[in-house]
């Protein structure tokens, strides 16, 4: 199974990009990864719906298919990591090729575009900048294969 993170954005913060770098690293040693990057788009006036939406076609064209789609969303679900680890392992026992987990920019996501993602998800209830929320969730997705792995990491 691989994972993709498709988020909007560069990881502007050298120490949010270091940290998520190095769990996306260490979960590479047991799945393939890749950390996909879109272009924001601009706010023309108060036009935030437009650019949510522009923002949503890019993430789709940017998207690899088919896969498991997660939308990462305030709204979401909210699980604890061994509930992630049993998805993450009900996903590779049941040939789940690919999971693309989505982050969307300060605005957030599309509304159309989180109902088309086959799941939503939230990391809390707090809201968190962008690039932390990416670094925590290649953090969580390293987290939840230790567990399944029965590594010591997960304490």
């Amino acid at each position: 199974m691989k994972i993709s993170v498709v988020a909007m954005g560069k990881m502007r913060d050298a120490r949010f990009g270091e940290l998520a770098s190095e769990y996306r690293e260490r979960l590479s040693h047991h799945l393939p990864v890749e950390d996909i990057e879109v272009r924001e788009v601009r706010v023309s006036g108060n036009d935030v719906a437009g650019a949510l939406a522009d923002e949503a076609e890019a993430m789709r064209k940017a998207s690899p298919e088919p896969a498991l789609t997660i939308a990462m969303t305030e709204g979401g679900k909210q699980i604890d990591s061994a509930q992630l680890a049993e998805w993450m392992d009900d996903w590779m026992v049941g040939g789940q090729r690919h999971v693309v987990f989505y982050i969307g920019s300060a605005h957030g996501l599309d509304r159309q575009f989180l109902k088309s993602c086959d799941r939503r998800l939230s990391l809390s209830k707090m809201t968190f900048p962008h690039e932390m929320a990416r670094m925590m969730l290649w953090e969580q997705l390293y987290r939840a294969m230790t567990i399944i792995r029965g590594e010591p990491y997960h304490k």
